[in-house]
C-alpha cells in the first residue's frame, strides 16, 4: 500500500468512494441525506486539489484507489486564534477494510497537518458509526463535544 496525494486523474475513484460514504450516511440518516449520483463535480474536486488549506490523500494498493482522506487548514477558530484542521472525510471501499488503510491515510494526514502548523486536528462522526469512533480513539482522539437533537 501506498498513501499519495490525490490528484485530478483520480476523479473516478475520489467519486467512487465519497459515494460509499454518503450511501451509509443515507442508509442511517435518511431523514438528513438526500441520494445522489455524484457526492462533488469534477469542477469542485479540482478547486480542492488546487487548494492551500486541503490535504488531499488516498491509499493505492496494486494500482488502485483503496482509501482517502480530505483534510482542510483552517487558520482562525472563533474562540482562540490558532491554525487547526478539520478532516472532512476518511473513507476505505468496503472491500478493503480492516487492512490497516484508513491508520495509514490518518497518520500521514496528521503529520502533513502538523508540516504546515495545525496545532489540533478536529473532525466529526455520526452517533451510529461505532466503527469509525472506535478507530479514532486508537488514533488518540477524544470526544470533544456531544450534539444532541430531537426530532419535532
Amino acid at each position: 500500500m501506498q498513501i499519495r496525494s490525490l490528484g485530478k486523474e483520480d476523479y473516478s475513484d475520489f467519486d467512487r468512494l465519497m459515494r460509499q460514504l454518503h450511501q451509509l450516511h443515507v442508509e442511517q440518516r435518511p431523514d438528513l441525506y438526500l441520494p445522489m449520483e455524484h457526492f462533488c463535480s469534477r469542477e469542485d474536486f479540482e478547486k480542492l486539489l488546487d487548494s492551500e488549506d486541503s490535504i488531499a490523500l488516498c491509499a493505492e494498493t496494486e494500482k488502485r484507489i483503496t482509501g482517502l482522506c480530505l483534510v482542510t487548514l483552517r487558520k482562525k477558530s472563533v474562540m482562540v486564534e490558532m491554525t487547526s484542521t478539520y478532516m472532512d472525510a476518511l473513507v476505505v471501499d468496503k472491500i478493503c477494510r480492516h487492512q490497516g488503510i484508513a491508520k495509514a491515510l490518518f497518520r500521514q494526514a496528521e503529520q502533513l497537518a502538523r508540516e504546515k502548523g495545525a496545532q489540533r486536528l478536529d473532525l466529526m462522526v455520526w452517533a451510529f458509526n461505532q466503527e469509525a469512533q472506535a478507530l479514532y480513539e486508537h488514533m488518540g482522539m477524544t470526544p470533544q463535544r456531544y450534539i444532541y437533537e430531537k426530532k419535532l
